[in-house]
């Protein structure tokens, strides 16, 4: 070995000393506390700590390799030191920021003194833990996997900063991105446009609902990371129906163009004024064909009855309403030719059986089938192609199992298909699926499950990138979990902890993990030799539950509020004053106001070279509005 500077994680500490037993250290020490002077030797001991080495550092340059160095004192990595160890100056992409190292040296000014913290206590360096972005959004690897116990381990958390740091970071270097995540427990994801830092007019209001914003802590975390604390402007939230809550079809059709009954929408974010970003899915008959694993038991599926199926997708029956005509035309059949016991290749028996599963579909998917052909009126829709920075949230939290699984499935198989086709309108798109031991467990089978180890597989070249997260990692797919380049720690139970898929960490790491903190992670990443401990600030989004105590209430908002947001959205700096948009909206009632947000979308959601400005048009629509008020 030669002379270097060995960069590591201490991991396994060890005492050594010349004392045989328990029994012979007590001894030891009674007798120098018997002393009357200071024993003329000091008692022999060696503290020992196995390291797991990430660099080395040789005073030759040409010299690489990872063998001991000579023995030497012992320091506190810096700043460029971990750095180093990490790679960074060897990453081919960008550098993410994803987790914050804190060491033992102590931070200081530009004049040497010591930095305190709002407590007037001491405060320690903090170095970045960057990512890859080719290895973490592609192509030389992708995706990232979070596991860990829920409501400990804040998975969903990490997983909006981390998201918020890949936007930032994207935008810095030219690239549009996107995300698509779903919502499946109560408010989580509804509220990720607002700030979790209030703005001076959001004091009052966040104040009284509870929330104090972001600590110094986090602050300070953030300048560290170079990012900002900005919220999701571009959200996108999408949901079915109540069950029996669709509109009714008239002559066959369902016209979606003017909805505005967002109580009717099977989601928590529903009070006027905080409905612009809010869109309904509702499906026909005819889509809800393309998944008949998902709609009907598979004891049901025989030959007979998959054959009836695509025979009516043959026929392109669309809506409940044709496929009510078309059991009229059978049963006529029948009653006309009653020794026959077939109809066009297919028995009565089978026809029958068919006949009772479809009827019980409705009620079924609970809301998010109608009984007539939809129509969108060029209302935006959960599998459209992205707009840049766009969040797309598909809100499933009030679903029965049913629908959620056929809406994930087709939403992140709708994406897939335009990433096929080249379609996406983004260069890179993130999916967010949580409860990956749900969709995609470990030997399961079945169309989703097929979709996420494709995306697993051949995603970081087509610009998909999937993040999953789980309680059990254990319980997932191993073609998934073996094709991430990233993986995070949290919290993780001593029963889920003795399974193989954690062979690779560690004793000391696994007992680490037993009893992590909220907000600490461990991060494993393509480029790093070793996994290494993190913590992260508070997500730049204000929580769910608070989310909704504050905005959900129809006395916080003013109807202009979401016009305001559409026009930010559409026209970015150049969009109006608030001030200003409150003043053009005096006179005009909610759903005027709420209309014009619809046509605004219509006219310019990803056509930023659309004909007009969207505020001048905002304008006059809004003195037609009130004109017409004046003459009622």
């Amino acid at each position: 070995s030669e002379e270097a500077a060995v960069i590591g994680v201490v991991d396994e500490p060890r005492r050594y000393s010349d004392l045989r037993s328990f029994l012979d250290d007590y001894f030891d020490r009674h007798v120098e506390q018997a002393l009357a002077e200071e024993a003329p030797t000091r008692r022999p001991e060696i503290l020992v700590f196995t390291v797991t080495v990430l660099a080395t550092k040789h005073l030759r340059d040409d010299v690489t390799s990872n063998r001991p160095a000579v023995s030497g004192p012992i320091y506190f990595g810096t700043k460029d030191a971990i750095e180093y160890a990490l790679g960074v100056a060897k990453f081919s992409g960008a550098k993410v920021p994803a987790l914050m190292h804190v060491n033992g040296n102590y931070d200081r000014d530009e004049g040497g003194e010591i930095v305190r913290d709002e407590h007037g206590r001491e405060q320690f360096q903090r170095t970045p833990l960057y990512l890859d972005e080719d290895y973490l959004l592609g192509p030389e690897a992708g995706h990232a996997n979070w596991t860990g116990q829920s409501g400990l381990a804040t998975k969903t958390s990490h997983a909006l900063f981390l998201i918020s740091s890949v936007f930032q970071t994207m935008e810095r270097k030219g690239t549009s991105v996107a995300a698509l995540m779903f919502n499946v427990k109560g408010p989580d994801l509804l509220w990720l446009d607002k700030p979790a830092q209030p703005t001076a007019e959001l004091d009052g209001i966040y104040a009284a609902g509870g929330w104090k914003g972001l600590s110094e802590r986090d602050g300070t975390a953030y300048r560290s990371l170079e990012l900002e604390p900005h919220p999701f402007a571009n959200l996108r939230l999408f949901a079915p129906f109540k069950l029996n809550q669709a509109p009714e079809a008239h002559n066959g059709v369902i016209d979606l163009g003017n909805f505005r009954q967002y109580t009717d929408l099977n989601t928590l974010r529903n009070a006027p004024g905080e409905t612009e970003c809010v869109h309904p899915i509702l499906w026909s008959l005819e889509t809800a064909l393309w998944y008949p694993h998902r709609v009907f038991d598979r004891n049901d599926l025989d030959d007979k009855f998959w054959g009836f199926l695509y025979h009516l997708r043959e026929r392109k029956v669309k809506s409940m309403h044709e496929l009510t005509k078309l059991f009229a035309e059978i049963d006529g059949f029948f009653e006309a030719h009653p020794e026959s016991s077939e109809w066009d290749g297919h028995h009565k028996a089978t026809i029958r059986k068919a006949k009772n599963r479809l009827q019980g579909v409705s009620n079924k998917l609970g809301g998010l089938m109608a009984e007539g052909t939809v129509k969108y009126g060029g209302l935006p829709q959960a599998t459209d192609a992205f707009g840049n920075h766009e969040l797309r949230v598909v809100d499933i939290s009030n679903c029965n199992s049913t629908a959620q699984e056929l809406i994930v499935t087709s939403v992140i198989g709708a994406a897939w298909r335009m990433a096929e086709k080249g379609e996406l309108n983004v260069d890179k798109l993130v999916v967010f699926v949580d409860e990956l031991n749900k969709y995609a467990p470990a030997g399961g089978e079945g169309g989703l499950r097929d979709t996420l180890v494709d995306i697993a597989a051949r995603g970081r070249h087509l610009n998909v990138v999937l993040f999953g997260a789980q309680q059990f990692r254990s319980k997932v797919d191993s073609e998934i979990l073996g094709n991430c380049g990233t993986s995070l720690y949290g919290r993780v139970g001593d029963e889920e902890i003795t399974n193989s898929a954690y062979r690779s960490l560690t004793e000391t790491a696994k007992a680490e993990l037993l009893g992590l903190q909220k907000g600490r992670l461990l991060v494993r990443h393509a480029h790093f030799r070793a996994p290494l401990f993190g913590s992260f600030p508070h997500p730049p989004t204000i929580p769910g539950m608070v989310g909704q105590r504050i905005f959900n209430q129809e006395r916080r908002t003013h109807p202009a509020d979401g016009l305001f947001r559409v026009l930010q959205r559409l026209m970015t700096t150049k969009a109006p004053p608030k001030s200003e948009v409150l003043t053009a909206a005096a006179g005009a009632d909610s759903d005027a106001i709420d209309a014009l947000c619809r046509k605004l979308e219509r006219l310019y959601t990803n056509q930023p070279n659309g004909r007009g400005n969207p505020w001048q048009i905002a304008k006059r629509e809004l003195d037609i509005v009130r004109q017409l008020r004046g003459q009622g």
